[in-house]
């Protein structure tokens, strides 16, 4: 675990994001945080960080928990110009760390946000839905 994130940070954004059950669709269907961030882009993600605090770096391994969970779990791939990412889970979250700002003002972006939009980005998303098929979000 990153030192930016303390086991209260990773247990709030495990029960706001994974665990809690925020509705019920007619069908059944249990609705969980991460539920809302489908079929949008990585930066809907960067928005929920926000629950850790405001600090750059705390919010950054939040994202990076998020993002590395949400892969494994096989809810989302990355894609580069619609062309679906081959390489492991590890190596496409390092990837991320590697092309990381190490701030908002080493983005080039007065909001953060707009980084995911940024060549420098490494990828974009795509979420699955529930026929299994990959739809890509920006």
């Amino acid at each position: 675990m990153n030192s930016n994130l303390d086991s209260s940070d990773i247990d709030l954004l495990a029960k706001d994001l994974f665990d809690a059950v925020l509705d019920v669709t007619s069908n059944g269907i249990e609705l969980h945080g991460v539920d809302y961030f489908e079929d949008q882009s990585l930066s809907s993600i960067w928005l929920a960080t926000a629950r850790v605090g405001q600090a750059f770096s705390k919010r950054t391994e939040a994202f990076l928990w998020i993002f590395e969970r949400l892969l494994r779990q096989g809810r989302i791939k990355l894609h580069r110009n619609g062309v679906f990412l081959e390489s492991s889970v590890k190596e496409q979250v390092d990837a991320f760390r590697s092309a990381w700002p190490r701030s908002v003002a080493d983005s080039g972006y007065e909001d953060f946000y707009w980084w995911f939009f940024d060549p420098e980005c490494p990828a974009g998303v795509a979420w699955r839905h529930d026929d299994g098929n990959y739809v890509i979000a920006d």
